[in-house]
């Protein structure tokens, strides 16, 4: 490392040869970008230098014109075994080379690496062995043959050179495609977010983040894009967005940076389904339509389809009983989708008791029934309403008096036939095999049902002994 040279501008003032392209180090250039010795002011063709020791590095700050027409060497002009190296204006490494088979060096133009924008670089050279490191490490892994910034130190600017002191030594570099720096180098532009390329969901906030710096030295004048730095790129609409930022220093010149994002609908669509309405219950046979529409979020991609199980507006199955489902899938342009579904019931309509059938007759007509014969009780309630449409312990049985019109609301439990147990549903119709005993021949009884509603029918019977009696006689 050099100690305390090149401090003092007048020490690194550029010396001319006679047409004005050759420069000689002054004193002892410096070995970081802040002490490099600058060159930038004349078109060179060569520098000439020492490295005065095994440690020595020399920088020089020159002026490259791009486009690839850039070189330096030392074959053929150097006793010393050298290394090239070519960094940014920040001291950043580029490329560097070793000599391969030769003692000498060669920075070729026209390579993959050689610099295409013109502007201010960094030229160093070193004997065999010194490198260049940043706080990270080593620039350049292996400088052996044409080599890019390659170590773990690359993310950083030089700071330092390490190594094993090996060589000593007058050089001369030969360049081409040197320029004469009027401070040409253009302001860098650091635009961190978006990201280029990037896809983003349509509402959600994305903050533009950039800024700028003067690598040249006559300072930055301005720093703008189209959006400003901090705020919020507009994400209310679908399509590719671009952020581009301008920046200009006080030498006019000139950069520009771009990134362009894809704002894409990432929502699914909404389904607005009104009827069916989860768990609700309809009567069977009941007019029930369809009731349902689709959504996208505002200045989404669109609704592309909003497919029911059946059409809205359309009429939902209702011809029989049973648990039922309803779904509408929505499907938007972008592919996104969403659906909803609901569960409900169709149930068949409480009803009015309709009376009982034939054989037997509503209250009050008194029915005439054989003693101990089985009487088949049918009654119907509009259609089938299950099995438990009577209250706990009905039908019953109460003893009244003929024709008296007495309406009891309970009495014993009645009685079914041993073949044919309980209350059973046939034809439309609920049936109960009442059984009878022989003795009942005097007085009347009712046949009591008591529904779940609490409403009690009644059908009352004057039981005989023979089918003789089955006619009324006058004095009955």
């Amino acid at each position: 490392m050099k100690r305390g040279i090149c401090l003092v501008s007048s020490l690194i003032a550029l010396a001319l040869a006679p047409n004005a392209l050759a420069a000689d180090e002054q004193g002892d250039a410096g070995d970081v970008p802040a002490t490099a010795q600058d060159l930038t002011q004349a078109q060179l063709t060569t520098i000439n230098g020492q490295v005065a020791d095994g440690n020595d590095a020399d920088l020089f700050r020159i002026c490259l014109s791009g486009g690839q027409t850039f070189s330096a060497t030392t074959v053929g002009l150097s006793d010393v075994d050298t290394q090239l190296f070519l960094f940014d204006a920040a001291g950043f490494g580029i490329y560097a080379h070793d000599d391969g088979t030769t003692k000498q060096s060669t920075l070729p133009a026209g390579h993959p690496l050689t610099p295409q924008t013109s502007g201010e670089y960094i030229l160093g050279i070193s004997a065999y062995d010194r490198d260049p490191h940043s706080v990270d490490g080593e620039i350049f892994s292996d400088v052996a043959f044409v080599t890019p910034a390659n170590g773990r130190g690359a993310a950083a600017p030089v700071v330092s050179w390490d190594g094993i002191p090996r060589d000593s030594g007058t050089y001369t570099i030969a360049l081409t495609g040197t320029c004469t720096d009027d401070e040409t180098t253009a302001p860098l532009i650091y635009l961190r977010s978006p990201g280029n390329g990037d896809s983003v969901a349509l509402g959600p906030e994305v903050i533009v983040d950039y800024s700028c710096s003067d690598e040249g030295g006559s300072g930055l004048v301005s720093c703008e894009g189209n959006v400003a730095d901090g705020a919020a790129l507009d994400t209310s609409t679908l399509g590719p967005k671009t952020v581009t930022v301008s920046a200009r220093d006080g030498a006019g010149n000139e950069a520009t940076a771009s990134v362009t994002v894809e704002v894409v609908d990432l929502g699914a669509p909404v389904v607005n389904l009104r009827t069916p309405v989860d768990g609700a219950s309809y009567a069977m046979g009941e007019d029930v339509l369809a009731d349902y529409d689709c959504s996208d979020e505002p200045n989404g991609s669109g609704v592309l389809s909003c497919v029911g199980d059946v059409a809205d507006g359309a009429a939902l199955d209702t011809s029989t009983p049973g648990p039922r489902s309803f779904t509408v899938t929505a499907t938007d342009v972008a592919g996104n989708s969403a659906s909803t579904t609901v569960a409900y019931e169709v149930v068949e309509e409480p009803d009015d008791f309709r009376g009982f059938r034939r054989p037997v007759e509503d209250f009050p007509t008194i029915n005439r029934w054989i003693a101990g014969e089985a009487v088949p009780v049918r009654f119907s309630l509009g259609g089938y309403k299950g099995m438990d449409v009577l209250a706990p312990g009905y039908p019953q049985v109460a003893e009244v008096e003929c024709g008296a019109g007495e309406e009891p609301t309970s009495g014993r439990p009645a009685r079914s036939v041993w073949w044919q147990k309980g209350l059973r549903y046939k034809h439309r119709s609920y049936i109960f095999m009442w059984r009878t005993d022989r003795d009942w021949t005097r007085g009347c009884r009712q046949f009591l049902i008591q529904l779940k509603d609490g409403s009690v029918h009644r059908a009352e019977f004057k039981f005989v002994r023979s089918w003789w009696d089955l006619w009324p006689r006058e004095n009955d």
